[in-house]
């Protein structure tokens, strides 16, 4: 299905439709494929924290710091080489309806991919010591030859899994590439550590992992592709240049997220040294969980924007925003309150004492990531609407934003130039597309059923941390104040009745994963509805 076209301006209220309620359209995007996603992200998540958190125990700062460079560096590149072919083959495989053409698509996507990333794999290898020298590193060297292999593996997985996506299959990019995948670097990179293989433990596992992905795709497209395009399919000739079209017109969108989200890392590295970026690593590792809720609310929040537009119901598109960036705050407000006023203890209850100077630029990025939480999830609306122009206007902001306070701010003040720029720029991009959602449509978060709870949620908890932070506790007790800090949320959900009846999303989902119906749970939300 193509990508809807821009809405204007809705009509008067009372003139929209009225569908059935948010609550009952959401759930109905809680199907198999939707909780896949959303606990396959999670998983994700967990994994590869575990991972880099043994990893950063484990090396030097300096060789932490080289690891997430080089990661970073070949990371980016496997962006700018795929040239987004793999959401363009996800978009046109499910927009066309001819198999023949569908046949074309995915052998020339394949064929294509797989001759790009030997290259780029090739061409790392080849000119790893003259990449180092730009970092003024040579040690990075070494760790670009290792890597090497991981360009080509990230440009070309994402095309067997985008073929499936095409055909509305999520298992494969869940399974392998958010499964399987850190999964792997976990296994690998404990085993190798313990063998005393320091900062190769985590690169080679890192090449492995990619493999990995890659090969359970690929095992995945030969048994399950001929459901999709039988073997009677026969096609010669190119794809339609529409293909390679609309691979340019996305590649731009993915490129520019992608430098905003990783440039001033690469720009701290060519200024300042790995050990510095060991640091920025550190913190930007933990402020990045804050940003983990609004991940995972995409898979769900995007199909009920993009029908409640089609719909003209603008009303409850307004209503669903607000409460999906309430759902959000679940996650993000006790991880906000342990950055901001325990930030030396979470770092170094997760990292060790050695990471400790981390803890001022943690602070920073947790404000800023807040911010980026509260707005709610202005991305996924803007692709549910159709509103692409408006996504990419607002990212070559943000990018541009992060290239130059990154290049003014990181030579003089290091670590926290990087934390500014990138917290200015990751805010700036969210509220970029909140502004546009809600000039043309009324659409922002700022309802009383959200600015109620939160409100009283950080006039209650603020003056706690604060406490428990004075009484100089051992560094673990960021444990139980996480927990805390989100039972006090959802208490204060129940006690100022702010929830709805569209809260029942949360249970269906439980439902879903239970089997199960859960009347009483249903019973208990009700009784707590209050005004919106």
């Amino acid at each position: 299905m193509s990508p809807p076209t821009e809405m204007p301006l809705p009509a008067a209220e009372p003139d929209e439709p009225a569908p059935a309620g948010i609550g009952a359209e959401m759930a109905q995007r809680v199907n198999r494929g939707t909780l896949i996603l959303v606990l396959s992200t999670l998983c994700f998540f967990a994994l590869n924290f575990v991972g880099r958190l043994a990893t950063a125990r484990s090396v030097s700062l300096t060789d932490w710091g080289l690891f997430n460079l080089g990661v970073s560096f070949t990371a980016l590149l496997s962006t700018i080489i795929l040239l987004g072919l793999n959401n363009a083959v996800a978009r046109s495989l499910a927009h066309e309806k001819d198999p023949v053409e569908q046949r074309k698509i995915v052998r020339w996507s394949i064929g294509v991919s797989a001759l790009i990333s030997a290259v780029a794999s090739v061409l790392t290898y080849v000119f790893a010591v003259p990449i180092a020298g730009v970092f003024h590193d040579p040690a990075l060297a070494g760790v670009l030859y290792l890597l090497a292999i991981s360009v080509g593996m990230g440009a070309i997985t994402p095309v067997y899994a985008a073929v499936f996506q095409g055909y509305h299959d999520v298992l494969p990019n869940a399974l392998f590439n958010q499964v399987v995948n850190p999964a792997v670097f976990v296994v690998f990179v404990l085993g190798l550590l313990y063998l005393g293989w320091g900062l190769n433990a985590a690169i080679v596992a890192y090449v492995v992992a990619d493999v990995a992905g890659l090969i359970g795709c690929v095992w995945y497209y030969y048994a399950r592709i001929g459901r999709h395009l039988p073997d009677t399919v026969r096609s010669r000739g190119p794809p339609r240049p529409e293909l390679w079209s609309l691979s340019l017109a996305l590649w731009g969108l993915s490129s520019l997220a992608f430098v905003t989200a990783y440039a001033d890392t690469l720009i701290l590295g060519a200024f300042w040294s790995a050990a510095d970026v060991g640091y920025y690593s550190t913190a930007m590792s933990l402020a990045r969980t804050l940003l983990l809720g609004g991940s995972t609310l995409t898979f769900v929040f995007l199909p009920v924007a993009a029908r409640l537009s089609r719909e003209g119901a603008y009303t409850a598109l307004r209503s669903a925003y607000t409460i999906a960036a309430r759902w959000i705050l679940v996650l993000s407000i006790p991880l906000f309150l342990l950055f901001l006023i325990l930030p030396s203890q979470s770092v170094i209850a997760l990292f060790g004492h050695r990471y400790a100077a981390a803890a001022f630029p943690l602070q920073l990025l947790a404000i800023t990531a807040f911010a980026s939480s509260i707005i709610g999830p202005s991305n996924a609306c803007l692709a549910g609407i159709g509103r692409n122009r408006a996504q990419l206007t607002s990212a070559t902001l943000s990018a541009a934003t992060n290239i130059v306070l990154s290049f003014t701010l990181i030579p003089t003040y290091g670590v926290l130039g990087a934390a500014i720029a990138w917290g200015v720029a990751r805010a700036l991009y969210p509220a970029s597309n909140l502004l546009i959602l809600y000039r043309d449509y009324g659409v922002h978060p700022f309802r009383p059923i959200l600015v109620r709870p939160l409100v009283t949620t950080l006039a209650l908890a603020i003056p706690l941390f604060l406490l428990v932070g004075y009484l100089s506790p051992v560094n673990w007790v960021v444990y139980p104040l996480f927990f805390v800090g989100t039972g006090l949320f959802v208490a204060v959900l129940i006690g100022t009745n702010s929830l709805v009846p569209d809260d029942l999303i949360f249970v269906s989902g439980l439902e879903a994963v239970a089997r199960r119906p859960l009347p009483g749970l249903r019973r208990f939300v009700a009784r707590h509805y209050g005004p919106v």
